[in-house]
């Protein structure tokens, strides 16, 4: 009955022909998985860029599955190292975005909104806020990309292919 119930999802999103609206939706969970994994490491007082690595590997696995199989109706772990090819170039550009928001004045300015400092009382060191901030920034962005290049390079079916 439990697995009905965690499959139904699933099975919803299965019927949706656009592969675009699959992943978003996919992504959704997908990016939620990998984000408190984000906030995790962050939370336990990790450099972001380790905090990113160590959710960017384990969400890669999980996203493989869930991506490759109920978006691009793929279940082969051949693709499983061009998908973390895909992810590892995407982690190095989300260290740079990351870095250069920290250089920017965005976080200051977040931060010292009156409509957000509830941000303020969030379990989260606070030398830590603007990390968590700046990956939230960059996540719809960082996700077309990973979609596009998924889709390009890694689940692009050939075309001698039946």
């Amino acid at each position: 009955m439990l697995q009905k119930i965690l499959l139904y999802p699933i099975t919803l999103i299965w019927k949706i022909e656009n592969k675009l609206l699959r992943f978003l939706l996919v992504g959704l969970l997908n990016t939620a998985f990998g984000y408190f994994l984000f906030l995790f490491f962050i939370w336990i007082g990790l450099h972001y860029s380790l905090s990113l690595l160590f959710s960017q590997i384990i969400g890669v696995l999980f996203n493989y599955k869930t991506t490759g199989y109920i978006v691009f109706e793929n279940k082969s772990n051949k693709l499983l190292f061009s998908f973390f090819l895909v992810y590892g170039f995407v982690y190095l550009i989300n260290v740079l975005e990351l870095y250069f928001l920290g250089k920017s004045e965005l976080y200051e300015y977040i931060l010292s909104r009156e409509s957000l400092q509830f941000i303020h009382s969030l379990p989260i060191n606070q030398d830590k806020l603007s990390d968590a901030i700046g990956q939230a920034i960059v996540i719809l962005p960082n996700s077309l990309l990973v979609f596009y290049l998924n889709k390009k390079f890694v689940f692009e079916k050939k075309k001698n292919q039946g």
